[in-house]
């Protein structure tokens, strides 16, 4: 926000004009250059600090901010909102709601600088849609984006401010003038900018003589400094001293200068009308430069666009391309292209950018090729290594993101041409040699070369492509740890998640996978579906298989192990075997490359295929494949009566599909060892159990499978309910049971330990239900409390048979947690932690765990107050969804239960103005103040905003 100029001129109409965007959802500020929007905007923010009505965050627009992600970071960053990798319209939102129960205004200055149909037109259109009832939008410029305002304007919640509004009046240019000590001698038709800049110059015919006045006093170097301000629409000091190539005293350009300003965050601005009159071309190399180096590639072309200097925009072009890649932000390099002359658009830089925007839109489109191998030939034509360079990247981008692998051989082979300078060409040369020596079947070698790849010194596109394909060469030589690492410290968000999983889970550790490869390729999607077949298949499930026609060995390994994996865990091995025998005929076991594939799903083709396992057991396999090849030389010896191998149960789920693991578990369960079983229970559930039943039916195996469904407990028909929050009851199938056992006092207790605690010691459990008792009477107490709660939660579980929910050993008693068992306790701080607060308040039926109070009073105290921490979050919800009523209920629900809450406080004040009921404002009033009384403290700044509003309201 700018700094108040130093004969400035306060416009209380404006001001009061502008106090009205606190009553309406949007308010549209539209003029041309020079009618004191800026200044009028300013003004009504300082006005807000003296009695504030809420928070005014201030976003000054640039070049950039058509990139909607860069809009947004600049929004977020102007509401002091955290913000991820890839900021957008929820999380602004998400952050406008955070601030409630106070309003809070977000206005965007110089809002002409988002082009229609951008894409941070479409992040405005969509906050404009979703605006809370708290938050309120003021967009300011010479013209705004079109927005779908149509409702809003029909039921009165746009307020429009225009031209008319903004020009001075009559008596306003009076004041000015005499604030100037000078007059006006010609009707500038009350135009703000031009009648400061004559009361500046002095009498003048015109503005743009009074503009030249005023330059014909500057010395040269303060032209200069001008220039260099104007061409780089706001800066820094060490800025604008770059361009202009000396020192400068940007504070006596501000004082001397009208139309100049310093910005609260330090930076200097010229008003545009300069432009129109002090020459800047001379300067756009050097402009062009610093907004480089600031990240504003936008702003940089436009530069060049504004001098018609094309060969600057190629260069800049090639930058866009290089450092965006396939996130290419897309209506700045279609503006760019649309300015450059016909003629022109031949040259490698723009064959190239036409090909990045055609990638964009649409990466299956064969033109992409033929742009880019024109670039490329160009550019070694001419010697230019380092533009050949950007085009193989895009290149590399296109044919990964169709998984062409001709191509990218093919990139490969120009690749070995360049010279490596740029650490773009050298990460170029290294990754399509890694390409190459993967597809000859040695991934060894593609890590030597990826090892060399700079991808910390190039853009994160280019780096994330080549450390997604680095993860794959890892998992290749069955070095699972290794990527694993690798893709957690290099890659983010989702696409580290499922790299990871995949990794660890094919090195052993059964891991948990969530969400989709929603973003991916359509060869993603292939491959993750693959994946996918593999690891349902340790759980006893099917997908939808895959497509048999595969013209690669690379996917024909992945078809051919989701396929076996699946015959399976359907119980037909027999087409298993003849998948993979199918599959070695048309990629024999010499052929490199499929063998090498074969690796990633190694214990499914050492069980199925003979040729196969005859190979790796005479081969030196890296430490995932190592430990997947004992997984199935342990099962194929259980099958032969061997059982001396001790396979980790982890291993056991994550490398054999649930038939084989469940056999294994049968096998050793004969021989007296149920630890696999039971642990295959836990982890898989129900599947497991069928399986068993299964196995029961095979007379070699039925001993053994008998045995652990004796042992291991089976699902109950119905599922339980625990309810703690409030008098203490069970429900099953959904229903209230009747249960005579909560009737006991000890039992009740032992089952609220458990629901606390999840697992709690045998002396813990004596020592807090029976500390008065001695050991062994203790002990008898707590079986018999241990019968009752087994009866309670299985009434139909026959006597000696395992419980399934109520697990217990020599130390210790547990609780399972699984799909048919639901405890409200459990679902409040689940729904607590994903924001659901409307379903976690209503499973509050009363203060929890009555029977708990004394033996455990923090833990009661944490649910309560997490309670009213969901009141409140819910009651703000309510707020900003226009609903004062609810939010004044939650609000008051919430201060029963904490009555010195500020956050309560605050709802409840807001929820009363809001409500417009000045008897409500004036009680509530009352009421948080005496408890700042009773308190002897002052109110938070938030606090004190609603109170101020308060005592006017009421």
């Amino acid at each position: 926000m700018p700094r108040p100029l130093d004969v400035e001129l306060a416009r209380p109409r404006l001001v009061d004009r502008l106090r009205g965007r606190w009553c309406r959802p949007v308010t549209l500020v539209t003029a041309g250059a020079g009618f004191g929007k800026t200044t009028a905007l300013a003004q009504a923010v300082r006005a807000n600090l003296l009695e504030p009505r809420g928070i005014d965050a201030w976003v000054t627009c640039g070049p950039g901010h058509e990139d909607a992600t860069r809009l947004a970071s600049a929004i977020l960053d102007a509401l002091a909102a955290e913000r991820g990798s890839q900021a957008g319209a929820a999380e602004i939102l998400q952050a406008l709601q955070r601030k409630a129960p106070l309003d809070v205004c977000l206005l965007l200055d110089d809002v002409h600088e988002v082009p229609d149909g951008s894409p941070g037109a479409e992040l405005l259109a969509t906050l404009a849609r979703a605006l809370p009832a708290t938050a309120h939008l003021v967009l300011s410029g010479r013209v705004v984006p079109g927005l779908p305002l149509a409702r809003r304007e029909a039921a009165g919640e746009v307020a429009t401010i225009e031209t008319a509004d903004l020009a001075f009046t009559g008596a306003e240019t009076s004041a000015l003038a005499r604030r100037f000590g000078r007059e006006l001698t010609e009707d500038l038709h009350g135009w703000p900018a031009l009648i400061r800049l004559s009361l500046t110059a002095g009498p003048a015919a015109s503005w743009r003589y009074a503009a030249e006045e005023v330059l014909s006093r500057l010395s040269a170097p303060t032209r200069e400094t001008l220039a260099a301000l104007v061409i780089l629409g706001t800066a820094t000091a060490a800025e604008i001293g770059a361009v202009a190539g000396a020192a400068t005293d940007v504070e006596h350009l501000v004082r001397t200068v009208p139309l100049v300003d310093r910005l609260d965050d330090g930076r200097y601005r010229a008003h545009d009308l300069w432009a129109s009159v002090l020459p800047t071309a001379h300067m756009r190399v050097k402009a062009a430069e610093v907004l480089v180096q600031r990240g504003e590639l936008a702003g940089a072309g436009r530069v060049a666009c504004r001098a018609g200097d094309w060969t600057l925009l190629a260069r800049l072009a090639v930058e866009l391309v290089r450092t965006t890649l396939s996130v290419l932000p897309g209506a700045t390099a279609r503006r760019w292209l649309e300015a450059v002359p016909a003629h022109q658009l031949q040259e490698p830089a723009f064959l190239l950018l036409t090909a990045a925007v055609r990638h964009a839109d649409d990466f299956t489109d064969p033109a992409i090729d033929c742009l880019v191998d024109n670039a490329c030939a160009r550019w070694l034509e001419a010697g230019d290594h380092d533009g050949a360079a950007v085009a193989l990247g895009q290149a590399v981008i296109t044919a990964h993101s169709r998984g062409d692998l001709t191509r990218l051989a093919a990139v490969a082979q120009r690749a070995q041409r360049l010279e490596a300078r740029s650490p773009v060409l050298r990460l170029l040369r290294h990754s399509v040699a890694a390409v190459v020596a993967e597809l000859a079947g040695d991934p060894e070698t593609a890590l030597t070369h990826l090892a060399q790849a700079p991808t910390s010194e190039v853009p994160q596109a280019l780096a994330v492509s080549t450390t997604r394909f680095h993860v794959h060469c890892l998992a290749l030589c069955g070095r699972g740890q290794d990527a694993a690492e690798l893709a957690g410290r290099m890659l983010t968000g989702d696409l580290s998640r499922r790299h990871v999983a995949t990794a660890r889970w094919f090195d052993g550790e059964p891991v948990e996978f969530q969400g989709d490869d929603e973003d991916g390729t359509a060869r993603d999607e292939f491959v993750a579906r693959a994946f996918h077949a593999v690891i349902a298949a340790s759980f006893g499930e099917t997908t939808a298989e895959l497509s048999a026609e595969q013209d690669n060995p690379r996917d024909a390994v992945l078809t051919c192990a989701a396929q076996a994996a699946a015959a399976v865990t359907r119980g037909d091995e027999e087409l298993a075997r003849d998948l993979y025998k199918q599959h070695l005929a048309r990629w024999p076991v010499d052929v490199k490359v499929a063998e090498r594939h074969l690796r990633r799903f190694l214990t499914l083709g050492y069980v199925l295929s003979d040729e196969l396992r005859e190979r790796w057991d005479s081969t030196d396999l890296g430490p995932s494949h190592r430990r997947a090849r004992v997984a199935g030389r342990a099962f194929l010896q259980a099958r032969q009566g061997d059982l001396r191998t001790e396979l980790p149960a982890e291993h056991a789920l994550c490398f054999l599909p649930l038939p084989w693991s469940a056999e294994l578990a049968a096998r050793q369960a004969a021989r007296g060892r149920t630890a696999l079983g039971t642990w295959l229970a836990d982890r898989v559930g129900p599947a497991a159990h069928r399986q068993f039943r299964e196995l029961a039916r095979d007379p070699g195996l039925a001993a053994g499978a008998l045995k652990l469904l004796a042992t291991v407990p089976s699902p109950p028909e119905h599922p339980i309910g625990i309810e703690v929050i409030g008098p203490m009851r069970v429900t099953r199938n959904g229903l209230t049971a009747p249960a005579p056992e909560l009737r006991r006092a000890r039992v009740r207790q032992l089952l609220g330990l458990l629901v606390v605690r999840t697992v709690i010691t045998r002396a813990q459990a004596i020592d807090l239900l029976w500390p008065d008792l001695d050991p062994a009477s203790a002990a008898r107490n707590l079986r018999v409390t241990t019968t009752h709660l087994r009866r309670l939660l299985e009434p139909g579980r026959t006597a000696g048979e395992a419980s399934y929910f109520l697990r217990s050993d020599s130390e210790s008693l547990r609780l399972v947690r699984g799909d048919l068992l639901t405890v409200d306790l459990w679902s409040f701080h689940e729904l607590s932690d994903t924001a659901r607060q409307s379903e976690a308040v209503a499973l509050w039926r009363g203060e929890p765990l009555p029977d708990l109070t004394d033996l455990c009073e923090a833990e009661i105290a944490r649910i309560r107050e997490r309670h009213v921490g969901n009141l409140l979050a819910l009651g703000e919800l309510r707020l900003v969804t226009g609903d004062p009523a609810q939010a004044r209920h939650l609000a008051d629900r919430a201060l029963d239960l904490e009555p010195f809450e500020p956050r309560g406080h605050r709802l409840a004040l807001a929820a009363a103005l809001r409500a417009r009921n000045p008897q409500r404002i004036e009680e509530v009033r009352a009421r948080v103040l005496d408890s700042l009384r009773q308190l002897g403290v002052r109110p938070d700044p938030a606090t004190e905003i609603l109170l101020r509003q308060a005592v006017t309201r009421s």
